[in-house]
């Protein structure tokens, strides 16, 4: 298992310049990303980068929330609860009360399956199964990684090819998200 600290990341311009993200990781089967993860500080309402080819999985981690305009329709980007859509649509974002920070999961969509869910409070899980790559983001609070360590809000676990096993305190929020990748 990997722990990746939020300390450790590095800031960089987004792709279109119009803010700041931080990588957390990839991973690429030759020239092809299957997946990516980075947490982006949004301080203005603005355009999103066009990722075609990818599914985009954006969870507000700090802040209250932004809404989502594409050319279909409107959609509520809420603290804590994960927002998917195609890397390919246009999107431009409003934030509904100041900045925010978002964590940002992208996977090849012909390539890769992936969910992102939320656990909220003092519980215990097993997260993902023995084929997939498990990520664990600690949004706030503490997560207990079984017998690999402790995460702090806004440091992030991956573990490749193995459930991974979480304990969180009662404010905890933890983002967990299972990706299934095809054989390498």
């Amino acid at each position: 298992m990997q722990i990746i600290r939020q300390a450790d990341l590095v800031e960089k311009p987004w792709k279109n310049g119009g803010g700041i993200t931080r990588d957390i990781a990839a991973h690429y089967n030759g020239e092809t990303l299957l997946w990516r993860l980075s947490m982006a500080d949004v301080d203005q309402d603005g355009p999103f980068s066009a990722f075609a080819g990818l599914t985009r999985v954006l969870t507000v981690i700090r802040g209250s929330g932004m809404v989502l305009h594409s050319p279909e329709s409107d959609a509520p980007a809420d603290y804590a609860q994960p927002v998917t859509f195609d890397g390919a649509t246009p999107i431009t974002a409003s934030l509904t009360n100041g900045s925010i920070r978002d964590f940002n999961l992208m996977y090849a969509t012909a390539h890769v399956n992936g969910t992102a869910e939320t656990l909220h409070g003092s519980a215990q899980k097993s997260i993902g199964a023995a084929d997939q790559t498990v990520v664990v983001h600690c949004i706030t609070g503490q997560i207990d990684l079984a017998a690999s360590g402790q995460l702090r809000s806004g440091d992030t676990a991956i573990s490749t090819k193995e459930a991974v096993e979480i304990s969180l305190t009662s404010e905890s929020i933890a983002l967990c998200i299972s990706l299934t990748l095809p054989s390498e």
